[in-house]
């Protein structure tokens, strides 16, 4: 038996639905790239702080020097910060001007999604027993690292800056 009303789409409704989806997907495109970029970025930056506190911290507790480095393989002081980072406990003392890999307390992979560091590029930064940065070890500060991320809108870079008292601190910049 042949039902009198016939079930589905027509032409012109498919069309018209399909006219509609277009709409809202150019609408919506653009504010979802911001918002990747914009969380790109917030975790890149939080690497950053993490393991800055993790250096600072860990030094305080073992009351001996503990430093942040750039590192390539995740053993030794090589490479760009770009590339990846160690925290290690420091076996050179205080003042001294160059690094000395100890205890590797943990490995940062590098930056995501062609983030670069346009800013400063210390060899290292050395945190001594009582929490603060080593400024006698040859690094200036504060150090401040400047990510930036292609195609930038608004404020989506990042500033991260290291304070002579070893705090270490994040901001939003606008796009260069």
């Amino acid at each position: 038996m042949i039902s009198r009303f016939q079930r589905g789409f027509t032409i012109l409704e498919l069309m018209i639905g399909l006219a509609v989806l277009v709409i809202l997907i150019t609408v919506a495109l653009p504010s979802m790239r911001s918002t990747i970029q914009n969380n790109r970025m917030t975790a890149q930056a939080n690497s950053f702080l993490t393991a800055f506190q993790l250096a600072r911290t860990e030094a305080v507790k073992r009351r001996a020097p503990v430093s942040i480095c750039a590192s390539s393989d995740g053993a030794s002081c090589t490479g760009d910060w770009e590339d990846g980072w160690i925290v290690f406990v420091d076996g050179n003392a205080a003042g001294n001007s160059n690094a000395s890999v100890g205890e590797v307390l943990q490995v940062w992979q590098g930056l995501d999604g062609d983030i670069s560091n346009t800013g400063d590029d210390p060899d290292f930064v050395r945190y001594v027993g009582s929490g603060i940065v080593d400024r006698d070890a040859g690094t200036t500060f504060p150090v401040t690292f400047e990510l930036e991320i292609p195609g930038c809108t608004t404020d989506s870079n990042r500033e991260i800056e290291v304070s002579p008292t070893g705090r270490a601190g994040a901001k939003r910049v606008d796009c260069s």
